[in-house]
């Protein structure tokens, strides 16, 4: 067994990891990554661009089939399902450069003069790891291994072969009828893409509603998008059992409050949240919250304090790609001044102000407190409120409905959260994030100047129809 001796060793090239590799390389450190699978992670290489490359496909799909509205004739209309999936790998490869493990990011880490290696990390203790035999030390660890799906315990679900959501994301051959267990983002986003090329869709909800972590009445209204599109919602939802009817069909069985249905379908993909991945750490004994997920300061320090851990390991609730980059830098910095005992600040993550969005059609995006909670916090909750098919933009291009909803404090009117269905959705709620970042109050995004015609009117026009609630 030969022994190998760093200043950081990061375990895991997502989102958190690679950004922890640049911010320790950056201070000087000597620094080695770890990495199962390919680099990059899941975002690149599973979910966030292989889903938005078919969301695009989709959408290209649905607007050639509206031109008619603009004097614009295209004949017939049709798609090709291996064709779009042949082109949802060809942005991946693009992206990652292709290779066993991508070629792009092994590039990008040669030149941060970052060792990687291949393997699976296992803990021999807080200080040494495993990976194929051989031993890594180092000074400090950041972990960043990721989460692993949450499988509910579903009777007949592990007697069938059903698809992880990524699954959905990455098969040659469209199923005509589809079960998709969940509702949150990643649930309604594959049930999008799906029904806007034909194929039956039955999504299943175990709450009263969809999308339950955003505004309710933006939540609803995607949840009408989805039903105009044919996909059917049954919530408050429970799978009973799952049944293999052979030749090809699925027989799902619903409780919902006592009543019992049966959806005959295809292929059943399981959409319902994801859980910290644990495996192989079990020897660095660092501390675990009651769901699972490693506990850490706001330096993202656990309770060894040469052990740095971020990203969905951390499970900070959202998951997000862009807070996971967030955290592995802070994790990767602080590692690396412990490593190398520089006395310089430690750096903190600061996670106030953290946009979301859901790829549905319309957008749907979000940032900071719904009003309800507000209104729980503080008593009342001042609201602005506007209608995307107001805009002059909106006549222009025959776009669909949609709402922009600012949420203020009663008293300071500072803006405190937003939500936004409706075109360019996420694009355009980077203004109300920056109004939270910079505590600004809805009468100094009332007093702004936009461009007409845009979409971003309507933030003026919500900051400046208030009502307290």
């Amino acid at each position: 067994m030969s022994k190998h001796s760093y200043d950081v060793l990061i375990i895991g090239s997502g989102s958190a990891g690679f950004s922890a590799a640049e911010a320790a390389a950056s201070l000087g450190a000597r620094v080695c990554m770890i990495e199962k699978g390919k680099l990059g992670g899941e975002c690149p290489n599973l979910a966030c661009i292989p889903s938005k490359a078919l969301l695009a496909a989709a959408r290209a799909f649905r607007n050639v089939q509206e031109t008619k509205t603009f004097g614009v004739a295209c004949g017939a209309v049709a798609f090709d399902f291996e064709h779009i999936m042949r082109y949802r790998d060809r942005v991946v490869e693009k992206l990652t450069g292709g290779g066993v493990h991508g070629d792009r990011y092994e590039q990008l880490l040669k030149e941060m003069k970052v060792d990687v290696v291949y393997g699976n990390a296992v803990f021999e203790d807080d200080h040494n790891v495993l990976v194929a035999g051989d031993r890594f030390e180092a000074k400090a660890i950041v972990i960043a291994t990721g989460s692993t799906d949450f499988i509910p315990d579903i009777p007949g679900l592990d007697q069938i072969h059903f698809w992880h959501w990524y699954d959905a994301l990455s098969k040659k051959r469209q199923p005509k009828a589809l079960a998709i267990i969940g509702g949150g983002p990643v649930a309604c986003e594959i049930a999008t893409f799906y029904a806007t090329l034909g194929t039956r869709i039955v999504l299943i909800q175990r709450s009263a509603r969809l999308l339950t972590r955003e505004d309710e009445e933006c939540a609803r209204f995607a949840e009408d998008r989805l039903r105009a599109m044919g996909v059917e919602i049954v919530m408050n939802a429970v799978v009973s059992n799952i049944v293999d009817g052979r030749g090809g069909v699925y027989g799902v069985h619903v409780d919902v409050q006592g009543t019992k249905t049966m959806h005959a379908v295809e292929q059943v993909v399981v959409a319902t949240g994801k859980r910290a991945r644990l495996s192989g750490l079990e020897e660095a004994h660092v501390s675990v919250d009651p769901r699972g997920s490693i506990m850490i300061t706001n330096e993202q320090q656990t309770n060894k304090k040469h052990l740095f851990a971020a990203g969905d390991v951390c499970g900070s609730g959202l998951m997000l790609t862009s807070t996971s980059h967030h955290e592995g830098f802070v994790a990767g910095y602080n590692a690396a001044l412990f490593a190398l005992n520089k006395r310089t600040p430690k750096m903190k993550q600061d996670e106030r102000v953290v946009p979301r969005i859901t790829f549905v059609e319309p957008e749907f995006a979000s940032v900071g407190a719904v009003a309800g909670s507000i209104k729980e916090k503080h008593g009342s909750v001042l609201v602005g409120r506007a209608e995307i098919q107001n805009l002059g933009r909106a006549f222009a291009d025959h776009a669909p409905n949609g709402i922009v909803k600012l949420a203020a404090h009663p008293k300071t009117r500072k803006v405190l959260g937003g939500a936004i269905i409706g075109p360019h959705a996420g694009e355009i709620i980077h203004e109300v994030a920056l109004a939270i970042y910079a505590n600004l109050t809805v009468d100094k995004l009332a007093e702004m100047i936009h461009a007409f015609p845009t979409y971003s009117e309507a933030v003026t026009n919500a900051a400046s129809n208030l009502t307290l609630e």
